[in-house]
Formats: C-alpha cells, sequence, structure tokens
C-alpha cells in the first residue's frame, strides 16, 4: 500500500495539512517546533485505528492482494467508513516475523539501545523467521524490538543446524552415506548489507552459543560493539528492516541523520530502499541533503501555524519557488568533510543524480564519496582550474569530477576536457544519466511481476519500438540543443572591455567600448552565419535520423535520455522516478552490465 493524501486537522501545533499525490518517497521538512514529530505520530495513530481517527487517510493498493481484499478497489479513503473498515482488515490480518506485508513500521527518533539479555535456547528449535507476532508490532519503534531482533538471528542460525543434523540422522536411517551440503547462509542479506553500510568491514558468522555478533576488519575480528555509534546505529536499523523484509509497507522514519555523519545517513537510506518491493518511505528530517536528493519525490514543507485555516503543507519542487525554503535548514558543514576522495557530479539534477550513481554504484567503491556541484557552468570554471583544484589536495582530500555528455556537443572537446583534467575529469559515453536507462529487455524484464501476460510492457521489441518512436519525434529537439550548444561554446562570452583606459574622458573611453562592441558584433556574426547553421542542423539531424535505424542503438547515447525517459514512462503510466527504481533492482540483478561505462569511469577514479 502507499499513503497517497494526508488531511489533519488541529493536530497541535499544526492547524490545518492537507497534501495528495504523494509519492514513493516523502519528506516532511521544517523548522523546530512546527509539529512534524506529532503529525507523523497522528498519522500513525489514523492507521492503527483507522475507524475513528481525525486524520483523513487515502490510501492507494500497490498489489493485487490488497485490492482483492478491497473489493477491486485501488484506493481507501477513511472518511468512508467501509473503506475504513477495509484498511483495518488489511493492517491487522496475521503476519510473519520475517515476511512483513501490507503494513506500517516505525523508526522513532529515539533509537538508542538497551543491553541485550541473551536468549535462551530450549529443545525448540522452530524457524523464527515463520513465526506469527503481533500485527501492530511495528508500529512500537525500533527501542521496543532490536532484542527480538537480534535474538531472531542467533535463533535463526541454531534452526538451521538443528534441521542440518536432523536431516543427516534421517538420510543415515534411510542407509544413505552422502548428504548434500548446498544449504543457504540464513545471515546471507545480513552480511550484504553490513558491507553494503560499513565496507571494507564484513559482518561474520553469528555464534549461537556466545551470542555475539562479531566484525573483521583489516584482518582482526571486532565485537559489534567496537563499532562507532552511528555505525551501531545504523547496523541497528537495517538489520530489524531486513528481518522484516516488507513489501507493499508504508515505512515511517523519523530524523534518519540523528547521530549519524552525512554520507552514512545517505548510505542507510539507499540501503533500506533497496529491501523488498513497492514500500514508500516517509522521512521527517532537517536534512538538507537527504530533502535535495528526494526532489524528485515529494518533499513537503511543514510551514509554522499562522492564525488562519491556510494549509501548512507546502510542496517544494526543483523549479519551484518555495525551494527558498530550504535555506531554512541550515547548509553541510563542508564539502571536505565529507571524505577522503569526492567526485563532484556536474548538472542541474546532481542532486537527483546522487541517489541514482549511488544506487547503481551500492557498495563497489567505498572510498568515494558523491556531491552535487551544481550546473554545467562549473564545467567551464573547473577546465581552467585544473591545477588550482584537480591536481592538487585540499587538507588530504582528492577532487574528482564526472558530468553528462550534453555539456559538451562533440567527443573532441570531451577528450581535450578529459586531458586536460588529466583523469580526475571524465565526460559521460552518454548524453544524460537517464540515457544508461533505455534497456528496452531490462525495462521488460522490470514489469514482469507487474503487468499481465500480453501487455506491450513485457515485450522488449513492443518496448524498443516505443522508445524509438518517442526518440524520432525528438530529433529536432536533440539537434537543436546539441547546435545551439555548439554555438554558445563557439561565441564565448561577449566582452567589450577595452585596452588603454587610463587617464581617458567620457568621449574618449565611449569610443573605445564602441569600437571594442563593433569587433564583438562582427565576431559573434561571424560565428553565427546563417549557412554555417543550415550546414549543422542538416548534419546533426542526418546523424540522429541515422542512429534510429533498424538495428543501431546508437540513439540511446545521443538522444537526451531524460525528457525520453519520462516520456517512457508517461507512456508506461508511472512516475518517472519509480520506475527508475524498478529498472536499478532489474538491472543489477542481471549483474548491471548497462553501467559499465559508469563502473569504468569510477573505477578509474578509485585506482587514482
Amino acid at each position: 500500500m502507499r499513503l497517497k493524501q494526508i488531511d489533519a486537522t488541529n493536530v497541535p501545533p499544526i492547524k490545518r495539512f492537507n497534501v495528495n499525490d504523494l509519492n514513493d518517497v516523502v519528506v516532511f521538512a521544517g523548522p523546530n517546533g512546527v509539529g512534524k514529530t506529532r503529525l507523523i505520530q497522528a498519522i500513525l495513530h489514523a492507521f492503527q485505528s483507522p475507524t475513528g481517527s481525525a486524520v483523513r487517510l487515502v490510501v492507494e493498493a500497490t498489489c493485487p492482494k490488497e485490492k482483492n481484499e478491497w473489493a477491486g478497489k485501488t484506493m481507501l479513503d477513511t472518511r468512508d467508513p467501509q473503506d475504513a473498515q477495509r484498511l483495518a482488515q488489511t493492517l491487522q490480518r496475521a503476519k510473519r516475523r520475517a515476511n512483513w506485508e501490507s503494513s506500517v513500521i516505525q523508526f522513532e527518533s529515539d533509537r538508542s539501545i538497551q543491553q541485550i539479555v541473551p536468549y535462551q535456547f530450549s529443545w525448540d528449535y522452530t524457524d523464527p523467521f515463520e513465526e506469527g507476532i503481533g500485527w501492530n508490532y511495528t508500529f512500537g519503534g525500533l527501542k521496543q524490538r532490536f532484542s527480538d531482533t537480534v535474538h531472531s538471528l542467533f535463533r535463526k542460525v541454531r534452526a538451521q543446524r538443528e534441521a542440518i543434523a536432523t536431516r543427516a540422522e534421517t538420510l543415515q536411517k534411510q542407509g544413505q552415506t552422502t548428504m548434500h551440503l548446498d544449504f543457504a547462509d540464513p545471515l546471507r542479506s545480513f552480511k550484504d548489507a553490513f558491507s553494503q553500510l560499513l565496507a571494507p568491514k564484513m559482518l561474520m558468522d553469528a555464534d549461537p552459543r556466545h551470542q555475539q555478533l562479531k566484525y573483521s576488519s583489516q584482518g582482526q575480528e571486532f565485537q559489534i560493539d567496537a563499532l562507532s555509534s552511528g555505525e551501531r546505529e545504523v547496523v541497528n536499523i537495517v538489520f530489524d528492516f531486513l528481518l522484516r523484509h516488507p513489501s507493499d509497507c508504508i515505512v515511517f522514519f523519523d530524523e534518519p541523520e540523528l547521530h549519524l555523519h552525512p554520507e552514512l545517513s545517505y548510505k542507510l537510506l539507499q540501503t533500506l530502499r533497496s529491501v523488498g518491493p513497492r514500500n514508500q518511505f516517509i522521512f521527517c528530517t532537517h536534512s538538507p541533503e537527504i530533502i535535495t536528493a528526494s526532489l524528485d519525490n515529494s518533499v513537503i514543507f511543514v510551514a509554522p501555524p499562522k492564525d488562519s485555516a491556510e494549509n501548512q503543507a507546502i510542496v517544494v519542487r526543483e523549479d519551484d519557488e518555495t525551494n527558498q525554503a530550504l535555506k531554512l535548514l541550515g547548509q553541510s558543514i563542508g564539502i571536505v568533510a565529507l571524505g577522503k576522495r569526492i567526485v563532484l557530479i556536474e548538472g542541474t539534477q546532481a542532486s537527483l543524480d546522487k541517489q541514482t550513481y549511488g544506487a547503481i554504484l551500492r557498495n563497489r567503491y567505498p572510498n568515494l564519496v558523491l556531491v552535487p556541484c551544481g550546473g554545467k557552468a562549473v564545467l567551464t570554471s573547473f577546465s581552467s582550474a585544473v591545477s588550482a583544484v584537480l591536481d592538487r589536495t585540499i587538507w588530504g582530500v582528492q577532487f574528482f569530477m564526472l558530468c553528462d555528455k550534453d555539456a559538451l556537443p562533440t567527443d573532441q572537446q570531451s577528450e581535450q576536457l578529459k586531458a586536460a583534467g588529466r583523469g580526475r575529469l571524465r565526460v559521460l559515453p552518454r548524453y544524460h544519466l537517464e540515457n544508461y536507462f533505455l534497456d528496452e529487455t531490462v525495462i521488460a524484464a522490470s514489469f514482469a511481476e507487474m503487468e499481465p501476460d500480453g501487455s506491450w510492457l513485457r515485450s522488449p521489441e513492443q518496448v524498443c519500438a516505443r522508445l524509438v518512436e518517442i526518440a524520432r519525434r525528438m530529433t529536432s529537439y536533440a539537434a537543436a540543443l546539441a547546435i545551439s550548444m555548439r554555438y554558445r561554446l563557439s561565441v564565448g562570452n561577449l566582452d567589450i572591455m577595452p585596452g588603454g583606459v587610463d587617464g581617458k574622458s567620457a568621449d574618449e573611453l565611449s569610443e573605445l567600448l564602441k569600437a571594442k562592441a563593433q569587433s564583438e558584433r562582427t565576431r559573434i556574426m561571424q560565428a553565427t552565419e546563417d549557412p554555417g547553421i543550415d550546414d549543422a542542423v542538416r548534419s546533426t539531424m542526418n546523424d540522429l535520423a541515422a542512429s534510429l535505424r533498424e538495428g543501431s542503438d546508437d540513439w540511446k547515447i545521443k538522444i537526451p535520455g531524460r525528457p525520453l525517459f519520462n516520456q517512457f514512462a508517461h507512456a508506461a503510466n508511472l512516475d518517472p522516478s519509480r520506475l527508475k527504481q524498478m529498472y536499478l533492482a532489474e538491472a543489477l540483478r542481471q549483474g548491471g552490465g548497462v553501467f559499465q561505462d559508469i563502473f569504468d569511469i569510477f573505477g578509474a577514479f578509485d585506482s587514482m
């Protein structure tokens, strides 16, 4: 399920809060004291008692099972008593500890962990992951359930050992003398997540006898308590989340950045979003990094209350002036505090691209930290400041830079810039980062569990045909972008500053400036002659048309991928950010080959 609309009235200090069309990621932002945490608590209470709550919720089904339980409806509105009852029945159905479906999970801001008493094993070695627990168990927050999480890990290992022993005895009684040992590691997902968060540290096998979780680092063994407080906290959160393995759930997270370094907070959220399908995350945060990285989803600024009944929910968008509200939340302590090797990502969507790059790379290069650095104009400043920035270390920090190909219209200019940066400045081989999200086989596979047999979205051939159709409509747009960029770089900046102006009168200075202006006009006219534009248009359009011929994939490199991907998402009736997340999951499941260019670039940065 997914929360689509919230309508809250008189949840002190909030007087009125109404927001709709919520996405897979929702961020509640705002200064202290406006009531963000109380709003979250009121929403949680409305889920626990939907039939009698003053907070109205509209919830959308995200799987067929929910639609069946809701008598075929895709939306429930708790203002309708029957809908409220249907929602209550879904939330309150039986749950298993490690298969949490269609429910709510809360991570409160107080995530301090108490001393855990060792589990007292009995002769009952049942699988703890399959045990049933209370439907509202995850409403209580992490602090109340972490002891159960740790006990379940050790019980799982013990249960598997008993199952192996029982199987061996059974085979022996049947006269068998051999036994296959292809048993899965019950803690594999926990070990992978531990590495994704804290690489190069690695989680070790659990020993039920001593009930001590350990990890290895640089060839030595340490108890989990040796981690820093922030590292322990993210491990606690992720292990709890992995144990539940939620699907179609709504996850509330109050101040995920609390006690955490910004980069560790970012890795935590990436890890959580990679666990389980179709979950919605609702973050209550002060972090400008989390807010900026979520602008392609739903960011809601909770404004201070006013005397009138004005709506206190302000939707913040990348291109909206309400984006200025983010400045009220403060800034990072500085780029050099993030890590030893910083990769600056160029582009106006860089803060959103950070999430995409992070999801692609996972824990491949733990020493590299991704940082947004602004728009295309930054590229020219870095090309002239290689010796001042990229060739130096500042306080022990090394800098690298990566930009989309749309910053430069020709391959020759890309290679010149790469050479000038001495390998520390690289340009993507494709127009946009989204150009790596156009593989028809990955897209079709992403819809395998969502669409019925026969759907065009499950056919790579039909997906490719639709992408090519959109790309053909965009050829003139793509040509205009490339040519305008080429002429902008060719013309350069207007400069009418003359030399030798000291001691000149007003008339003399005026003549010098007019002469310089005339020289600039002549230069610009020569650079933008009509025949040159005619030739550029025909050449570029022919090149783009050739890339779209049958059997060629060149259009996936040359046509602007961001608008192309967004238009395809619209044709598929999906939000682009949701389709991107589905594509990422499927592409990485297949080995990530579609992102090989990106792996190569970051691998080069990591090895320098």
